[in-house]
């Protein structure tokens, strides 16, 4: 059995406003157990590129996108046929200081006639990401950090 239409894209937009919303407690249920969550890149280069488990790539998300004053993770296109889904979707955070970060991700989704996600596939703009991970990195080590993320950020590599 295949789910309508509308249900297979309602499921891809509620789980990118669950990731706007930054609610991490809501985000395991849209998977369905053992999903596989496979990332764009050379495993070589990019230490997440590649297959993981969900287990294994949702405990890193609050890590970069709870370090944003806002943030924001906006559905721009959504494509279905049958049970998969294509998104294009943008991601935009604020803050602190003068940050501004914009990547523009495509994923397509796999969903299982229960609505569960069993296959996810993302694309990132690895030029965004990695710049904004070398913003952090060089403002938290040239102290221009707001002093509680630093403190935050510190108990995290702990």
């Amino acid at each position: 059995m295949i789910l309508p239409r509308m249900a297979v894209r309602a499921i891809v937009a509620s789980y990118i406003g669950c990731i706007s919303r930054r609610d991490w407690d809501a985000l395991p249920t849209y998977f369905a157990p053992n999903a596989n969550w496979w990332i764009n890149g050379n495993p070589a280069r990019v230490p997440q590129a590649g297959d993981g488990s969900v287990e294994e790539r949702l405990p890193s998300m609050p890590g970069l996108l709870g370090r944003f004053e806002s943030y924001s993770f906006d559905v721009r296109n959504i494509v279905v046929e049958g049970n998969k889904a294509i998104a294009e979707a943008t991601a935009t955070g604020r803050g602190p200081l003068n940050l501004v970060y914009v990547n523009n991700i495509t994923m397509s989704f796999v969903i299982n006639r229960e609505g569960r996600i069993t296959t996810l596939r993302e694309y990132p703009d690895y030029n965004e990401l990695n710049w904004v991970l070398q913003w952090f990195k060089d403002h938290e080590m040239a102290g221009t950090l707001p002093q509680e993320l630093s403190e935050e950020l510190e108990s995290r590599s702990n």
